[in-house]
């Protein structure tokens, strides 16, 4: 199995699933405007040249909750989702699909590209008190989206970790903040964190 990346995008939450499952994958870094390692443009992998993306045997996958859904059903049951078919993991496909267009899409997109206006910076800042505020009152009192750690948790994570770099306010949702800093110290985060820091330092 090959997992693209870029350190720290989204796609880190792919090589947090994969440490928490403890699965085998060959990592290839994305190096925009660069061809991958095998003399292909990244297009051939991902026609949107969006990271994750997995090649296995015939399969190609883009689009990260198709990745990371894929990556779940591998590891042992439970480990990264609920069972299929339970109530469960409805529930986790909602908030990974939450996460994905709410989140990712709707606030932090515009607000990390300096091709975005100042109107759409200011129409995404706009969007994030409903968002966080449902996600602050999901996680109050608990310590994962649905009850156990998923797939969501980690693509949440990867997205909250852009929260200062975007000039997202944090600490305006302090269950955010503490949840966040809790994720930081599981075993798989702290693992996958720790590989691709270096990598986003040399970038």
């Amino acid at each position: 199995m090959k997992l693209y990346f870029i350190p720290f995008a989204c796609s880190l939450a792919t090589r947090i699933a994969v440490e928490e499952a403890e699965l085998e994958a060959e990592f290839i870094q994305v190096l925009p405007g660069q061809l991958l390692p095998d003399g292909r443009p990244f297009s051939a992998v991902s026609p949107m040249e969006y990271v994750p993306a997995l090649e296995t045997g015939g399969t190609v996958l883009s689009e990260g909750t198709v990745v990371l859904t894929y990556i779940a059903d591998l590891a042992a049951e439970g480990v990264l989702a609920p069972a299929p078919y339970t109530e469960a993991r409805y529930q986790m496909m909602r908030w990974l699909n939450f996460v994905a267009t709410e989140v990712h899409k709707g606030v932090f997109s515009p607000l990390m590209t300096s091709k975005s206006s100042q109107g759409a910076r200011d129409w995404a800042l706009g969007m994030l008190h409903k968002r966080f505020d449902l996600l602050s009152r999901q996680l109050e009192g608990q310590d994962y989206l649905i009850g156990s750690f998923s797939v969501a948790d980690a693509y949440l994570l990867a997205v909250l970790n852009w929260c200062e770099h975007a000039g997202v306010p944090i600490k305006t949702w302090p269950v955010l903040e503490a949840w966040r800093a809790k994720m930081r110290t599981r075993p798989s985060v702290v693992r996958a964190m720790a590989t691709e820091m270096p990598l986003l330092q040399a970038a």
